[in-house]
């Protein structure tokens, strides 16, 4: 009987840790509901108990239809769902860049996406070059390839250590991504800017223009690079295709 009850301990405190795909299902359906308490921009004593109560009825309404004998706490409901989506972003970011790869075609951008693309690459151009003299124009050969092949330049995905903390909101990567573009800059152009202490302020300008035009003269070879070394790899990837084939028949 000991022994029984002893290994029944054992089953429950292992499915506390796993969370079946109804439960799964329902912590994001429920999140849904509760979004304007979860999401609230504030660090209060209030709004930290409001999420608090929020996490707890998510967690109330999955133990009364789950039918996995164990009790999820708020804490658990919480650190499960921060789980889900990030495990659902790095596996939609492994696809596209397995895509890119392999040159599937690339999945479309949505209208809300090209703008936000187009806004940065407007206020870069704008902050770097006010005059965009020096990047020379695409031949009609190149154009057509970029017409048909779109290049995507992707973010890396960044895993934070999860928190059971209370006072967590979810916050726009927005400032994140910007913060991470404009130190990157910074770090290229600082060395050129500590020489050109004394020069003019046209002076700065021109040498931070020949700069950044070097820079892009560096990305489009190395864009060319890795576009014949995919060629090559697709070419190798029909070859197999055909040996297979031939094998097969």
């Amino acid at each position: 009987m000991n022994l029984d009850r002893d290994f029944h301990i054992m089953r429950k405190n292992e499915r506390a840790h796993f969370f079946s795909s109804k439960e799964q299902e329902l912590i994001l359906k429920l999140y849904e509901e509760e979004r304007e308490i979860l999401t609230a921009k504030s660090n209060t004593t209030s709004a930290s108990r409001l999420r608090e109560e929020a996490w707890q009825r998510i967690a109330d309404k999955i133990n009364t239809v789950s039918d996995s004998g164990y009790k999820r706490t708020w804490q658990q409901v919480k650190v499960k769902h921060k789980n889900i989506v990030q495990t659902a972003k790095r596996r939609r970011l492994e696809v596209m860049r397995l895509k890119n790869e392999t040159g599937s075609a690339t999945p479309s951008l949505t209208s809300a996406e090209e703008d936000v693309l187009l806004h940065k690459d407007n206020r870069l151009r704008d902050d770097i070059l006010p005059v965009g003299a020096c990047i020379e124009p695409l031949s009609e050969s190149e154009s057509s390839f970029i017409s048909g092949h779109p290049v995507l330049l992707l973010p890396v995905p960044k895993t934070e250590p999860e928190s059971l903390s209370s006072d967590e909101t979810d916050v726009s990567d927005t400032h994140v991504e910007a913060d991470v573009q404009c130190s990157s800059f910074q770090d290229q152009v600082n060395p050129t800017c500590a020489t050109t202490d004394g020069r003019s302020a046209g002076r700065q300008k021109e040498d931070v223009r020949a700069l950044y035009c070097s820079y892009l003269r560096k990305e489009m070879e190395n864009r060319d690079q890795q576009m014949a070394f995919r060629a090559l790899k697709m070419k190798k990837l029909e070859k197999e295709i055909l040996l297979l084939d031939k094998q097969l028949m």
